[in-house]
């Protein structure tokens, strides 16, 4: 068994890395980009390699294949505050149905904040005002298929828009997380979004088309502008994560220290591939601080650097029946500015 995983994950590996050689470009080709904002302090905090360490709530949205590794009900809460007054929430439950399977339900929401109305007529303004909205729900079903393997989906139905135009879609994520045996290594596999199109529909699209006009006479008939379809925004993650430090350390066995390296490899379908690392220090699973690097760059075209530093801490506390952890990620963003992400688990024991 460990021969065969030995072999596995290299053809895993060089399977994700042949998309090197693309040159097309898609930057800026699919719809719903908030689907690709990260959820969870803890993994942003570590630069957000998330799709095999995440074994608590935040795998409804990293790994689905990682809820049937919550062994008790779970609570999940996160906030981040972007850029440009960005406000992204995340909130998700899981239930553990026995020792193998699990069920749980997410949403997440993106407001931009109110923006003023522009015309042709009015550029300064015209005194109304909308925001950009984006929504997704999604209940998700995990089940261990062997004492190692664990497998995921997760059905999303999506919606977004502003003022009176809204766009609407459905998606599934399907994930697969193993502990292969070799080193304590974790490999995750996940793949996101996959789903219909989203285009914009709503009131404003039905005109008055002026197809004959003169000094006397203009005739008009109704007509509706048409939209093109987008694509969601496709993920494909690679992670691999490894227990350094602990009381399964590969290196040292500690039962006060925990060391957790992490490394996700992000090839979407409307970028180019990417690499996140993170690390994780912990103290009696009380105190946690983690570090991360995003978005390195792993094509030789990529004339857009966005690769940026990330860190945050962490702590953990039990009352009674209630397991509390309170996570802060902090992350920059090169010109934008910069991120803050705070989320809440409960666990009830």
């Amino acid at each position: 068994m460990r021969k065969y995983f030995i072999s596995i994950i290299p053809l895993l590996l060089i399977s994700n890395f042949s998309l090197l050689g693309q040159t097309i470009n898609r930057t800026g080709t699919s719809a719903a980009q908030f689907l690709k904002f990260g959820v969870s302090a803890r993994e942003s905090a570590m630069g957000e390699a998330g799709v095999a360490t995440a074994e608590n709530a935040a795998a409804l949205y990293w790994n689905p294949a990682g809820i049937p590794r919550v062994k008790k009900p779970s609570l999940i809460g996160s906030q981040n505050q972007y850029y440009l007054d960005l406000s992204y929430s995340f909130l998700g439950f899981v239930m553990p149905i026995n020792s193998y399977d699990a069920i749980g339900i997410s949403a997440l929401f993106l407001n931009s904040g109110e923006m003023e109305v522009t015309t042709l007529d009015q550029p300064q303004g015209t005194g109304r005002y909308f925001s950009w909205e984006s929504m997704m729900l999604a209940v998700s079903y995990g089940r261990f298929v062997t004492n190692h393997l664990s497998l995921g989906i997760t059905l999303k139905y999506i919606r977004e828009g502003a003022y009176t135009l809204t766009a609407n879609g459905v998606a599934i994520d399907v994930g697969a997380l193993l502990d292969t045996g070799v080193l304590g290594m974790k490999l995750g596999v996940n793949l996101s979004n996959l789903g219909t199109e989203m285009r914009l529909n709503g009131d404003n699209l039905h005109v008055d088309h002026n197809w004959y006009q003169s000094e006397n006479e203009t005739i008009s008939s109704p007509a509706f502008l048409e939209t093109q379809g987008w694509d969601l925004p496709l993920l494909f993650r690679l992670g691999l994560a490894m227990e350094v430090i602990g009381d399964q350390g590969q290196f040292a066995q500690n039962e006060n220290h925990k060391i957790i390296i992490a490394t996700d490899t992000v090839d979407p379908r409307d970028g180019l591939l990417q690499a996140n690392v993170g690390i994780e220090y912990q103290w009696r699973q009380t105190f946690k601080l983690r570090a991360g690097y995003r978005n390195i760059s792993l094509e030789k075209n990529d004339s857009y650097v966005s690769s940026s530093y990330s860190a945050g801490i962490g702590f953990r506390y039990q009352l009674n029946r209630l397991d509390f952890s309170l996570d802060y990620g902090f992350c920059d963003y090169k010109m934008l500015g910069s991120g803050h992400q705070v989320s809440v688990i409960i666990g009830i024991l």
